[in-house]
Formats: structure tokens, sequence, C-alpha cells
């Protein structure tokens, strides 16, 4: 049975699109078989971060009732790893209904090991619907404080409505002076530190280039801990995770 996590934060910027490509394609590499979902339905990015442009059926269309979620799933060019890709244009954007999503997502648990849900950050109804089409939730923050308390309110709700808290991934460490510690920041979020991401420019060239760095250049700092960060992920993915009390 596959495990279902929602790739979630307060703010928008923190890297959610750029974790869910990598982390996916860092668990297709161990051998386990992998869905990205875009789940952003307003601002569609997973696409470009995996080099998928000509898709013909996205999650809009399923949403809107023109498409079944098995039409919708892509193969990618990295091994293992597949793609539910998101329109990007505004006639798509009103046709599909948001609160579809957790029943349209739940569809692909039986066909994978991991179902990564890219979401909207923030607690509106288009992200919490995608925040809830999932059953674990990795948290992703920046150093600053304000981002760090929002992603924090954010896992406080989304664990009431029920989800385990795997724990928070702490991207682009080292990108300016006035930023908090991981350990602040742990203090703060009160749920596991997985993965501290340093700012690296390698990530951004690879995000540009539409590869993402773990396949990119899988020597570089961010690769080397994006794949730790999937380490851990198979470790503690639906096993009963440590979560805000």
């Amino acid at each position: 049975m596959g495990r279902l996590i929602s790739i979630a934060s307060g703010k928008g910027g923190t890297g959610k699109t750029t974790t869910t490509a990598n982390l996916s394609v860092a668990l297709g590499k161990m051998g386990y078989r992998v869905c990205a979902v875009d789940a952003d339905l307003t601002m569609a990015n997973l696409s470009l971060v995996m080099g998928v442009d000509d898709a013909e059926t996205t999650i809009h269309d399923v949403l809107a009732g023109r498409a079944e979620i098995s039409d919708a799933v892509y193969a990618t060019t990295y091994d293992n790893v597949y793609l539910v890709p998101a329109a990007i244009d505004w006639e798509h954007v009103i046709r599909a209904d948001p609160r579809g999503l957790p029943g349209t997502i739940k569809g692909l648990k039986d066909k994978f090991d991991f179902v990564l849900i890219d979401c909207p950050a923030g607690l509106q109804m288009d992200a919490m619907n995608a925040m809830l089409s999932g059953e674990e939730v990795l948290l992703v923050t920046t150093p600053e404080i304000p981002c760090v308390t929002d992603t924090m309110k954010v896992g406080v709700v989304l664990k009431k409505a029920g989800l385990a808290i795997l724990g928070f991934v702490f991207n682009r460490l080292g990108i300016s002076e006035a930023e908090i510690t991981p350990e602040v920041a742990e203090e703060v979020m009160e749920v596991p530190l997985l993965a501290v991401i340093p700012e690296d420019p390698v990530v951004r060239e690879a995000t540009l280039e539409g590869v993402p760095v773990v396949e990119y250049k899988p020597k570089s700092e961010g690769a080397k801990a994006f794949m730790e960060l999937a380490e851990r992920i198979s470790k503690i993915s639906g096993l009963k995770a440590r979560v805000m009390q």
C-alpha cells in the first residue's frame, strides 16, 4: 500500500515544488515507484521543474470530470518516477473543483509506493483540499521566522485534521545573515527536523534547466541533502510519526 504525502508550507516561495521534484527522483533512484502530483491548481510549476511540458491531460481535466486520474499519469525520464501535471491556463483553472482533490488523488495509492503532493501555500480552500489529499505531511520552510511560524501553524491545523506530521525541511539555509538556526526552528516547529537544504546555486541552475538537482549534479551539496531526505522519508513514512502536542 502506497504512502500519500502532502508537501506543505505556510508561505509561498519556500521550495515545496523543488522539494517535491527532488524527493520524487531521489526515491525513484532508491527503487521506489513514485508519482508526483501537482495539486497547486492556480500556480502550477511542477511540470517545468520535472521537464514535462507536453501533457494533454492534467489534474484540472480530472477535477472537471473530463478524464480519469489514470489518464493524467505520465512517465518521466527518471527511473520509477511518474507525474500528474496541472494546467497553467485560466480556462482550466475555473473549471476544476478543488474539492475533488482528496478523492481523486487517493485513487493513486494502490499503484505507487509513494504519492507526493505538491500543495499550494497557506490555509485557503484550495490549499486545504490539496493537503488533505495526503495521509502524512512534510512541511517545508526557509530560515525566516515569519515563514517558520506560519508553517508551524499549518502543521497544527493538519494534525488536528488527522494527518501525521512527518517533520520539516529547513530549506535554503545560508540565504542571508538575518536567519534563524535549524535548532531554533525545530523548537518553534515542534516536529522533527528531517533535512537541512543549503542555499546552493546549483539547485537554482538545475531548476532553470528543468532537471531536479539530484539528477543534474548528484554530487552537489543540495543534491546530497535531498538524497538524505529521501532516505529518512523511506524509513519513517508509514510509521507513527512524532507530531505536535
